[in-house]
């Protein structure tokens, strides 16, 4: 069972993820010029999207937003300036140039967060490392695909679901070489984050398909 420690960090990392993944939907609707009723919902797909296949997999009941519903409302409070307020859309316009941060920031706290919930409900250690990646990309995913781009998790090449899923090993490694709970989360998260952001800034990747290369056949 779970320690209360590790139930508060869990919660933190939940809401945290929760937040950062709303607003990065919310940024993609302020580039895809939605309305207030398209930045909410996007924002709230990105958000639960992950954590409601992943309760779907592990069985929990309710889901977490159902079971948390104020975080609808919270997301909604934010959202409506986020449209209407002049100031506010600088702010969105910042932060917008700061996009992949807030994406890699969501993609982390969602993966470790995934892990924890996983590992919670006892499943084997290779199964809690998939749920962390499967919530930690399947927002993302639901978003791109609702406003038709390709998501990240499917480009070659770039660190994504790999660097999730590393992030996602690394803590549940660290927890059982006796690693404190908020310790080991920090670092799965950090290593994440980082992962994430070499691959954006510096090109770095997994080895591309050799098809890319090659021309399409007639």
């Amino acid at each position: 069972m779970p320690t209360l420690t590790t139930d508060l960090v869990l919660q933190i990392v939940e809401a945290a993820a929760v937040i950062a993944s709303a607003i990065a939907g919310m940024i993609v609707a302020a580039d895809k010029r939605m309305d207030l009723i398209g930045a909410y919902a996007l924002a709230c797909l990105n958000a639960f999207g992950g954590g409601t296949v992943r309760d779907l997999l592990l069985d929990n009941r309710p889901f977490y937003w159902m079971a948390n519903w104020g975080y609808l409302l919270a997301i909604l409070a934010i959202t409506v300036p986020f449209v209407y307020s002049v100031r506010m859309f600088r702010i969105a316009s910042a932060v917008h140039r700061k996009s992949i941060k807030v994406d890699a920031t969501g993609l982390a706290l969602f993966t470790i967060t995934g892990t924890g919930i996983a590992l919670t409900n006892d499943a084997p250690l290779v199964v809690a490392v998939l749920m962390g990646v499967i919530a930690g990309t399947t927002g993302g995913v639901l978003r791109d695909v609702v406003v038709n781009e390709v998501p990240d998790l499917f480009r070659p090449g770039g660190l994504y679901a790999s660097a999730s899923f590393v992030g996602a090993a690394a803590f549940v490694f660290a927890l059982a070489q006796g690693v404190e709970y908020p310790y080991a989360a920090a670092f799965g998260i950090a290593l994440i984050i980082v992962l994430r952001l070499l691959s954006v800034r510096l090109g770095i990747g997994i080895p591309r398909p050799q098809w890319e290369d090659r021309p399409p056949p007639a």
